[in-house]
Protein backbone atom coordinates (compact mmCIF):
# COMPACT_ATOMS: atom_id res chain seq x y z
CA UNK A 1 0.00 0.00 0.00
CA UNK A 2 1.29 3.26 -1.25
CA UNK A 3 0.60 6.23 1.31
CA UNK A 4 1.13 9.67 1.51
CA UNK A 5 1.35 11.97 4.38
CA UNK A 6 0.31 14.40 5.32
CA UNK A 7 1.37 17.46 7.54
CA UNK A 8 0.41 20.73 9.32
CA UNK A 9 3.15 23.44 9.46
CA UNK A 10 4.51 22.97 12.82
CA UNK A 11 5.33 19.55 11.68
CA UNK A 12 2.69 17.15 13.20
CA UNK A 13 1.89 14.15 11.06
CA UNK A 14 -2.02 14.84 11.01
CA UNK A 15 -3.60 12.51 7.91
CA UNK A 16 -2.59 10.55 4.88
CA UNK A 17 -3.43 9.44 1.66
CA UNK A 18 -4.59 6.48 0.50
CA UNK A 19 -5.60 6.15 -3.53
CA UNK A 20 -7.95 9.35 -3.83
CA UNK A 21 -8.81 8.97 -0.11
CA UNK A 22 -7.84 11.19 3.01
CA UNK A 23 -7.83 9.72 6.55
CA UNK A 24 -6.71 11.47 9.70
CA UNK A 25 -3.86 9.68 11.57
CA UNK A 26 -6.65 8.03 13.81
CA UNK A 27 -7.60 6.65 10.83
CA UNK A 28 -11.02 8.37 10.55
CA UNK A 29 -11.67 8.98 6.76
CA UNK A 30 -11.70 13.23 6.05
CA UNK A 31 -12.40 13.15 2.42
CA UNK A 32 -11.01 12.50 -0.91
CA UNK A 33 -9.12 14.30 -3.65
CA UNK A 34 -10.41 15.20 -6.81
CA UNK A 35 -8.09 16.78 -10.19
CA UNK A 36 -5.14 15.37 -8.32
CA UNK A 37 -4.75 18.14 -5.74
CA UNK A 38 -8.13 19.38 -4.70
CA UNK A 39 -9.40 18.36 -1.53
CA UNK A 40 -12.89 17.88 -0.42
CA UNK A 41 -14.39 16.99 3.12
CA UNK A 42 -16.64 13.28 3.04
CA UNK A 43 -19.51 15.93 2.56
CA UNK A 44 -18.70 16.58 -0.40
CA UNK A 45 -17.15 20.63 0.60
CA UNK A 46 -14.67 22.15 -1.12
CA UNK A 47 -11.38 22.49 1.89
CA UNK A 48 -8.52 23.17 -0.37
CA UNK A 49 -5.44 22.60 -2.25
CA UNK A 50 -3.14 19.13 -1.41
CA UNK A 51 0.91 21.52 -1.78
CA UNK A 52 3.88 19.65 -3.03
CA UNK A 53 5.09 20.01 0.45
CA UNK A 54 2.20 17.65 1.97
CA UNK A 55 0.22 20.38 3.90
CA UNK A 56 -3.66 20.99 2.68
CA UNK A 57 -3.59 24.31 2.37
CA UNK A 58 -7.07 26.92 1.47
CA UNK A 59 -6.90 30.18 0.30
CA UNK A 60 -9.35 32.73 2.37
CA UNK A 61 -9.63 35.21 -0.70
CA UNK A 62 -10.54 32.85 -3.21
CA UNK A 63 -13.73 33.27 -4.92
CA UNK A 64 -16.61 30.31 -3.72
CA UNK A 65 -17.21 27.60 -5.67
CA UNK A 66 -20.00 27.51 -8.11
CA UNK A 67 -22.56 26.58 -7.62
CA UNK A 68 -22.36 25.89 -3.62
CA UNK A 69 -23.76 23.52 -3.57
CA UNK A 70 -21.56 20.52 -2.01
CA UNK A 71 -20.20 18.02 -4.62
CA UNK A 72 -22.15 14.36 -4.25
CA UNK A 73 -19.35 12.84 -2.04
CA UNK A 74 -18.19 9.55 -3.18
CA UNK A 75 -19.59 6.07 -0.79
CA UNK A 76 -17.13 5.89 2.32
CA UNK A 77 -14.21 3.36 1.65
CA UNK A 78 -13.30 1.03 4.33
CA UNK A 79 -10.35 2.65 6.04
CA UNK A 80 -7.15 0.64 5.12
CA UNK A 81 -4.82 -0.53 7.88
CA UNK A 82 -3.29 2.19 8.98
CA UNK A 83 0.19 2.94 7.80
CA UNK A 84 3.21 3.51 10.17
CA UNK A 85 3.17 6.82 12.02
CA UNK A 86 6.14 9.03 10.56
CA UNK A 87 8.84 10.56 12.36
CA UNK A 88 7.89 14.29 12.64
CA UNK A 89 9.47 17.09 10.36
CA UNK A 90 10.64 19.98 11.13
CA UNK A 91 8.54 22.77 11.80
CA UNK A 92 7.95 24.52 7.87
CA UNK A 93 7.90 28.24 7.48
CA UNK A 94 5.01 30.14 7.93
CA UNK A 95 2.03 30.24 4.50
CA UNK A 96 2.08 33.92 3.17
CA UNK A 97 -1.14 35.53 3.15
CA UNK A 98 -3.81 34.82 2.22
CA UNK A 99 -3.11 30.98 2.86
CA UNK A 100 -3.67 29.34 5.30
CA UNK A 101 -2.96 25.68 7.19
CA UNK A 102 -6.07 23.28 6.79
CA UNK A 103 -4.66 21.47 9.73
CA UNK A 104 -2.86 24.08 11.80
CA UNK A 105 -4.99 23.46 15.17
CA UNK A 106 -4.62 19.54 14.73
Amino acid sequence: MSVRYIFNTAGKYVAYVSGNNIFTSDNKWFGYLTGGNEVYERTGKFVGYLFDDDRVVRNRTEIPRIPQIPRIPPIPPIPPIPPIPPIPRLPQMPLPPPYEDVFKNA
